[in-house]
């Protein structure tokens, strides 16, 4: 158990810490801060992947490159590449995939899944009090484009608690597996999850938390999603149950359950913004409007409200294509190795792709999971 608590500082750790923070940035300075942040980390990420870079990296990760080219080519097409802010909005999100995918896959070759989850939860350790101590100053904020708090806003808090108790989870996955009272520990912390995204009014993490509960006690849920196809075509149906989310609220039974919990109002105006939507993406149908993009929030003062349309809208049906075709194959053995890890952070990946029904949650925390498993799927744990 001590090798858990001591950590070498060494340049893997240093890199892991860089894309931390390009995971998780701090936005109590600022969003564009926080932004700037983000870009000058996932530089240092790419500089580090370049000086590992060779063949067999590229024959395992050739897909990544990919969905990472068709992002960058989207945004040039929109932004252009002649000021700083372009060239941030260029390369920040093809740098970040390629980091969040890449640098875990290298440090897990020289050692192991657990060195990754390790750095991770140190550094959310480190969070832990700044976050806690910004939500109780700044208490409820019902907003999601403002960041009252150390990680951003209410979103962001829920989905870096997410990844917290995911790198825990990795830690500690035989006691999940064996032990009864770890399984406690665990159904305790989605139980105060659920009362902490209450707190916030955040209903996507009260899904999140529910989903993964749900996943782990009910195990017929869990066989029909051990199939090869289930992550990618799940991530489709989360795109495809919107165009029919008029016909599913008008069922009596949903719409009292959505008036009870006080969503009816919220989920009516999404049906509303969905509709819209499909006018937004034809113009642009191919590429989309680039990483970023405010189209949406200038002409319907939200975003896309859910995941795979927030990804057209950004990068077109091509680079949704290709996120589907990369959840494939990021995911298309992933029980061939490492069984216990991949299912514990397959559990986590699910509970972003439900909620990116009604959320745009296909973002760096869903590239993360989706990583987590390749990198378990794709090498030999280190013991």
């Amino acid at each position: 158990m001590n090798e858990n608590h001591r950590m070498k500082i060494t340049t893997s750790t240093l890199v892991l810490i860089a894309l931390w923070i390009v995971i998780v940035p701090v936005y109590s300075f600022g969003y564009q801060i926080a932004l700037r942040m983000r870009f000058f980390c996932s530089i240092l990420c790419v500089i580090y992947i370049i000086s590992h870079f060779n063949l067999k990296l590229l024959k395992k990760t050739w897909y990544i490159w990919i969905y990472a080219g068709i992002t960058l080519i989207s945004s040039v097409h929109n932004y252009g590449i002649w000021s700083f802010s372009a060239i941030m909005n260029d390369f920040l999100h093809p740098f970040s995939v390629l980091s969040i995918f890449l640098i875990p896959l290298i440090v897990t070759e020289a050692r192991g899944i657990k060195k990754v989850a390790k750095v991770f939860l140190r550094c959310a350790y480190v969070y832990f009090i700044p976050t806690i101590i910004t939500v109780i100053i700044s208490g409820r904020v019902d907003a999601g484009w403002y960041e009252p708090y150390f990680v951003g806003n209410k979103f962001l808090v829920t989905y870096y608690f997410l990844l917290m108790f995911c790198s825990w989870g990795i830690i500690n996955i035989e006691e999940i597996q064996n032990t009864v009272k770890t399984k406690i520990k665990v159904i305790f912390f989605c139980i105060v999850g659920i009362a902490f995204s209450v707190y916030l009014y955040c209903t996507t993490g009260v899904v999140c938390y529910l989903t993964v509960l749900i996943l782990m006690l009910v195990l017929p849920i869990r066989k029909i999603l051990e199939k090869p196809l289930s992550i990618a075509i799940a991530t489709v149906l989360s795109g495809v149950l919107p165009l029919s989310m008029a016909a599913i609220l008008s069922i009596p039974q949903i719409n009292s359950l959505l008036i009870a919990i006080n969503e009816a109002a919220t989920m009516n105006a999404r049906v509303r913004i969905y509709e819209i939507l499909l006018g937004i993406i034809t113009p642009k149908f191919w590429l989309g409007y680039g990483y970023n993009t405010l189209i949406v929030k200038e002409l319907l003062y939200s975003n896309a409200q859910n995941g795979l349309l927030q990804i057209i809208v950004q990068f077109g049906i091509l680079g949704a294509t290709v996120l589907v075709f990369l959840c494939f194959m990021a995911t298309r053995n992933r029980y061939k190795r490492n069984k216990d890890i991949v299912e514990w952070c397959e559990i986590w990946l699910f509970s972003l792709i439900v909620t990116g029904i009604i959320e745009i949650t296909f973002g760096v925390f869903f590239y993360t999971f989706l990583a987590l498993i390749n990198c378990a799927t794709n090498v030999k744990e280190k013991r």
